[in-house]
């Protein structure tokens, strides 16, 4: 595992760094929550390419009114969250394999073992966890490769998933590895970045010159 401690999340580095490599805030387009192979992964293995070869991310979605709101509220979800544990979190900048394959940007690292994942949604779509949670007992499938991705990509044992809302109940679901969908996962990797290099190495063999330019 490599750790870019001191690098900030949404910086430049930090964006260039993370181009063209699997993150797990996309690996939601290598695997389902089940672990199948997700449709998305095509595409996905295109933006890949395409930053690869820019060496910066293209067509980044830059946010909107909901994902603003979540950073502004973040640390406020952060202190509350090592409040109510009576613990001390770490923020990071990035994380990769041994190998700078894939990576994860985590919200914080909790001691040697754990690690924080938070969400700050809109209300209806934190009600929507608060209810899925209380109906299934587990965490709403659309955070699952998220947070496994992140124990994945680290090492680690536990990620606590922490919905913070300012007016409405918190909740943490705590996640564990889950080695099916890790295996799931590195099949789908290997898959995704077999893929990307390919596209690639079709974008680099197109003539500058044109003819007929």
């Amino acid at each position: 595992m490599i750790l870019y401690e001191n690098m900030v999340q949404g910086s430049e580095e930090w964006k260039s760094i993370r181009a063209g490599m699997p993150t797990a805030s996309c690996f939601d387009k290598l695997i389902t929550s089940e672990g199948a192979p997700s449709k998305s992964m095509q595409n996905y293995a295109i933006t890949l390419a395409c930053e690869k070869f820019a060496g910066k991310p293209l067509d980044a979605f830059e946010g909107n009114a909901y994902t603003e709101r979540g950073k502004l509220l973040e640390d406020d979800a952060r202190r509350m969250y090592s409040f109510l544990n009576d613990t001390d979190t770490q923020q990071v900048g990035f994380i990769t394999d041994d190998a700078g394959t894939y990576g994860c940007s985590p919200d914080s690292l909790i001691g040697e073992d754990g690690m924080l994942e938070i969400k700050c949604l809109k209300s209806e779509n934190h009600a929507k966890a608060i209810l899925y949670f209380k109906k299934n007992k587990k965490l709403p499938p659309d955070y699952v490769q998220q947070t496994q991705g992140q124990m994945f990509v680290t090492g680690r044992a536990w990620c606590d998933a922490f919905f913070f809302h300012p007016e409405l109940p918190r909740l943490c679901i705590r996640q564990t590895p889950n080695q099916e969908l890790f295996a799931a996962l590195q099949l789908q990797i290997d898959a995704v970045t077999k893929e990307r290099d390919a596209i690639l190495l079709a974008l680099k063999d197109i003539p500058k010159k044109q003819e007929g330019e």
